[in-house]
């Protein structure tokens, strides 16, 4: 079934994945996983699922293989296997919005708050903050610690959760045009669950808004529900501030 759907994972292997990292460190396994979306074997897919939420959104958290994991999972979202679609619906909203979002569903994320206090974490605010710990630094597994953690931020990465959890938004926004194709699917929990992502990006809406609204107008959409949650995608996180500083810094003895 695979070569089927064949289309869906060009580039795949292009990717140099054991480069990227998710919460396991490399992330050289997500292509077989993202493959086995697109096999006919249900269990087979359920577990790669099940590694997909625990690996590249684990517990709420982003990584860098998280957003380059975005445009293969909107391909099987929108013409993949029937038993894939909607649970990698679901991955792709919790890769745009966490756990604690869900907390801000009547008001909506503040996105241009978030994008200001991401910059504030990003890799070019704090590589010269690094720098300055690393020629500080005087013992010798002090100053392999933070060459490694430099290196690491020097190579486009930020330990800052905002900035990382704003790369996997980001990249599931550029999606958005192509997948407003499933407010036009048949299948119901389909159109509930795009309906549901989209509320997410205001920063779309001038196209999003449209269509939902005419979708309503005439009947083709039910009264909004949050979708279940999968019991892979549980998550025991307290709540916290989207704005608040989440930066992890090296504990340097």
């Amino acid at each position: 079934m695979i070569n089927e759907y064949k289309k869906l994972l060009a580039g795949l292997d292009d990717v140099d994945w054991a480069s990227l990292s998710h919460a396991y460190e490399s992330a050289h396994d997500v292509p077989g996983h993202i493959r086995t979306l697109c096999g006919s074997d249900d269990e087979a897919r359920e577990q790669a699922f099940s590694s997909l939420f625990s690996s590249i959104f684990h517990q709420g958290s982003r990584y860098s293989a998280s957003p380059v994991a975005v445009p293969f999972l909107a391909r099987i979202a929108l013409a993949g296997p029937a038993a894939a679609r909607e649970n990698t619906m679901w991955l792709l909203t919790r890769l745009a919005v966490d756990w604690h979002d869900e907390y801000d569903v009547t008001t909506g994320i503040n996105v241009a708050g978030w994008r200001a206090a991401a910059a504030e974490g990003g890799p070019e605010e704090l590589l010269p903050w690094y720098e300055e710990q690393l020629a500080a630094a005087t013992g010798a597994d002090q100053r392999a610690q933070l060459q490694e953690i430099r290196d690491w931020v020097a190579a486009g990465n930020s330990p800052d959760a905002r900035w990382s959890a704003l790369q996997s938004y980001d990249a599931v926004l550029a999606e958005l045009p192509d997948l407003l194709a499933l407010l036009d699917d048949d299948d119901t929990r389909l159109r509930t669950r795009i309906a549901y992502l989209l509320a997410w990006f205001p920063e779309f809406s001038t196209a999003s808004l449209p269509r939902l609204l005419a979708l309503a107008a005439h009947g083709r959409t039910r009264s909004p529900q949050p979708p279940h949650c999968s019991p892979q995608a549980s998550s025991d996180l307290p709540p916290r501030s989207r704005t608040s500083p989440r930066i992890w810094m090296p504990q340097i003895r």
